[in-house]
């Protein structure tokens, strides 16, 4: 507006924007009394005249606030040229930003939380300043720029951020996770430390044993048969009997079941290795100082 009355004392031409306009209407009405029309009374009444002024100085106070992204100002400012008593102009520039402002001023929700459930019941700052949060969940109005946030809850680690909101930026939800303290006076009872094995079942053993057994009383029986064998060829033959050749297939037989026993014994050896269960056993963990360094010892209890 001031800008505006200096262009006025120059002889400018007013320009014809919401601002323009009202305080065009009111110089003219008021400080140029001789430009009235003839049926208006020369100069309005002294109580009336400050009412006036009063509104022309907020309207020009909340575009300046406006100008500077002061938003929640501009809108307690605005109550001052919105009233009934103010020049038409001016109501009407100030009943239209009503509206813009409250869309334009942006808001936050906090959402304080730990380990997924609600905490209520914290206390807030924003801005270094404390704040009181709505038990309806409704948002806090701030001007759009950067701002910070402290959150604290007994037993619970304080939490701070910065963020930054832009004009028209509503209802941001600032999502808070509180983590608890260590309550020394009730300490949880300390779970033993266990980890998963598989043990061999003896059986295993015994059937791996039984497979090499089987394994060596084939390679025996088998020597010892191809040696009887090649003797006979060297001795008898073509004229062998049969009773010459009952100790060859004898002992080849024994070969022959040898080698099956201990492949089946491997079989089996192979499967209880494989499909052993899995159990716990608890560990046992101590370091203890030495001449030398630190001395660590793991034992595992029930092996």
């Amino acid at each position: 507006m001031a800008g505006e009355t200096d262009m006025l004392r120059r002889g400018r031409p007013l320009g014809m924007g919401h601002g323009g306009r009202a305080a065009l209407a009111l110089v003219a009405t008021f400080l140029l009394p001789g430009a009235a029309l003839a049926d208006e009374p020369a100069a309005p009444e002294a109580g009336a005249s400050a009412e006036v002024a009063q509104c022309v100085a907020a309207h020009a106070e909340v575009q300046r606030l406006r100008k500077n992204h002061q938003l929640l100002e501009a809108g307690r400012a605005l109550k001052a040229c919105a009233r009934s008593a103010c020049p038409a102009p001016v109501l009407r520039d100030c009943g239209a930003w009503v509206d813009e402002i409250e869309r334009m001023t942006p808001s936050v929700v906090f959402n304080i939380t730990s380990r997924g459930e609600q905490v209520a019941g914290s206390t807030v700052q924003l801005d270094g300043q404390p704040v009181e949060l709505s038990s309806s969940g409704a948002p806090l109005k701030l001007d759009p720029g950067k701002h910070t946030y402290r959150v604290e809850q007994d037993g619970y680690r304080p939490v701070a951020k910065e963020f930054i909101l832009f004009e028209g930026q509503r209802f941001l939800q600032l999502n808070v996770a509180l983590e608890p303290l260590v309550d020394a006076r009730a300490p949880e009872a300390q779970v033993p430390a266990t980890e998963l094995h598989r043990p061999v079942p003896a059986l295993t053993y015994v059937l791996a044993g039984v497979g090499v057994a089987g394994a060596a009383s084939f390679a025996v029986w088998g020597l010892m048969g191809r040696s009887e064998k090649d003797e006979l060829e060297r001795t008898c033959r073509p004229q062998c009997t049969d009773s010459d050749l009952t100790g060859v297939r004898t002992k080849y037989l024994i070969a022959d079941i040898s080698l099956g026993v201990g492949a089946a014994a491997f079989v089996g050896a192979a499967l209880t290795y494989l499909l052993r269960p899995t159990e716990e056993r608890p560990v046992v963990v101590s370091v203890e100082p030495s001449r030398t360094g630190v001395v660590g010892t793991v034992l595992f209890r029930g092996m």
